[in-house]
């Protein structure tokens, strides 16, 4: 018996520092999973009323989109502009995004939050979710997203048609699709939104716009109320 059991013990003693080996090996080799803080303050480094493409131009827009977009900017130069958030009506995406009052992005694993200043509008983005496939048309639409490396891809789909995507007036319909993606640069003082407007109805191919935040330390938001004459 003790030298069987002898035995036993020298074999059980390789097996499990074999195994601790393989485990730690494993760990070593595992991918790193750390991902960005976007958390913080951040305003738009300046302000955006009419977007213009990457290339600089005039997003591709549809003969009769094109139509009410002229009209929008012509009624605009009178003085009799209808834009929607001069009613107190939502900003819509992916306009908030580029609403020139500072924003406080809070991050944790599955959710994205983002609180503007304007109306403190409240953003929510799920990450790791799909989009939802019968949703009803929504103001600021459902966001999803998932990390690519060290950029989040962020997916807003089932919005209304009743924002406009600048003050300009550059219309959508229901069938817009966001997408964007977001990244820091200049060592983390920086956040980068590149923007993609994906909409069969209102424009001839989808396209992108890139809007840039500064970090703003120690800002905190302000109340701002909308009141019908868009006074806040």
């Amino acid at each position: 018996m003790p030298i069987t059991f002898a035995r036993t013990a020298i074999f059980i003693a390789p097996i499990g520092a074999l195994a601790l080996a393989c485990v730690s090996s494993a760990a070593l080799a595992a991918p790193s999973t750390k991902v960005p803080d976007f958390s913080g303050t951040w305003q738009v480094t300046k302000f955006i009323g009419t977007v213009h493409t990457t290339k600089g131009g005039l997003p591709p827009l549809k003969p009769e989109a094109l139509a009410v977009y002229k009209k929008r900017v012509a009624d605009r130069a009178a003085g009799k502009a209808h834009d929607p958030i001069d009613e107190c009506l939502p900003h819509g995406i992916p306009r908030l995004m580029y609403a020139p009052y500072p924003m406080v992005i809070l991050q944790q694993p599955q959710q994205l939050s983002i609180v503007q200043q304007a109306n403190h509008t409240q953003r929510l983005i799920y990450i790791g979710d799909a989009l939802p496939t019968d949703a009803d048309p929504k103001w600021f639409g459902d966001a999803v997203a998932r990390w690519e490396g060290q950029t989040l891809v962020v997916t807003t789909a089932n919005f209304n048609d009743k924002t406009w995507l600048d003050k300009a007036g550059l219309p959508h319909s229901e069938a817009l699709k966001v997408t964007e993606k977001l990244k820091l640069v200049a060592g983390g003082k920086t956040l980068q939104d590149t923007v993609t407007i994906d909409d069969p109805n209102t424009y001839t191919a989808p396209w992108s716009t890139v809007v840039t935040y500064a970090k703003r330390p120690g800002v905190r938001l302000v109340e701002m109320v909308c009141t019908r004459d868009h006074k806040m």
